[in-house]
């Protein structure tokens, strides 16, 4: 952590102060003496599960009034219209399904489809994008979305108790891949959500759940892939964190919380993008592949990949 005031990396904890509806942590700055507070939203007088929940609410397409009634009896708050639609503008930025609101109002509100999964004693959500699936996929890639669609009617569990997750095998990328670093609107709504979990828990499903709602390329999340590799003998399976349409290109997406230092997400990466391309029937070229936290966004494209087993 960094002093706000004077950038300063020599910072020491100094007690807590209780607010309005939470309690945040005080720190001094050794360099220039000054006490700031780790408040996870700026400015607001309201817990920032509220703040992501209101978000969260109106962008699936519940009036103002709505999500006021909802986030109040959910968090037993007294917000007001005012407040909610100032949070609505404030935010609009890395909001972007907001400016296409207008194309489901009047719809059904169910409007993310759910589906639970049980696989090596994990427990999965998957969840698509009703209308985003309709627009961005339908006629893009087809394939991609009868086989989204497939998981309506569910998921042929056994292939998860078998095969080995797309985490653990290791790969060794060839030297020739670039890596493109970034920090993209990806990076932003991360860093948001987070600020709304109250334990690591739920760092993922935050994020994943603000993407899917808010965002207009993310399409799906948790999205099961698998396929069965001669060469290591075992079935490789894993779910993809975030599926995007965008540009003409799939993008596979990972959340990491520490991107910078992780080691095996291009290993992980690339798998999902085999599975996805053999399952859905996307070309291999079509595909882009990325981790990423709130601070760095790492993207490479599969096909330039030459990968091998480390063990192997």
């Amino acid at each position: 952590m960094n002093c706000p005031y004077c950038k300063s990396s020599h910072v020491v904890k100094r007690g807590m102060r209780k607010l309005r509806f939470e309690t945040v942590q005080t720190y001094q700055c050794k360099q220039c003496k000054k006490r700031f507070q780790d408040k996870k939203i700026s400015k607001k007088s309201y817990p920032p599960q509220v703040v992501y929940d209101a978000l969260v609410l109106y962008h699936q397409g519940f009036s103002l009034d709505e999500t006021r009634k909802r986030v109040n009896k959910r968090f037993k708050v007294k917000v007001g219209l005012s407040t909610i639609h100032s949070w609505v503008k404030e935010y609009e930025f890395f909001c972007p399904i907001h400016n296409q609101r207008d194309l489901f109002s009047g719809e059904d509100k169910n409007v993310i489809f759910r589906k639970r999964f049980d696989h090596v004693n994990l427990d999965y959500e998957f969840r698509y994008h009703r209308l985003k699936l309709e627009k961005n996929v339908k006629n893009a890639f087809s394939s991609l979305y009868h086989y989204l669609k497939r998981f309506e009617n569910g998921c042929p569990d056994a292939f998860f108790e078998v095969g080995k997750r797309c985490s653990q095998p290791v790969f060794e990328p060839n030297a020739g891949v670039e890596f493109l670093r970034s920090k993209n609107l990806s990076c932003e709504m991360a860093d948001f959500a987070v600020k709304a979990s109250r334990n690591n828990y739920q760092r993922h499903n935050l994020v994943e759940e603000f993407m899917l709602v808010n965002d207009i390329a993310t399409v799906a999340v948790e999205v099961p892939v698998w396929y069965w590799e001669k060469s290591v003998d075992s079935g490789i399976t894993g779910h993809i964190d975030i599926l995007q349409v965008r540009n003409d290109h799939v993008y596979i997406l990972d959340y990491k919380p520490n991107a910078a230092r992780d080691k095996k997400a291009a290993g992980q990466l690339y798998h999902y993008a085999v599975a996805l391309s053999f399952r859905a029937r996307v070309r291999f070229n079509q595909i882009r592949c990325a981790w990423f936290d709130k601070d760095d966004y790492f993207e490479f494209s599969p096909a330039t990949i030459k990968a091998k087993l480390k063990d192997n």
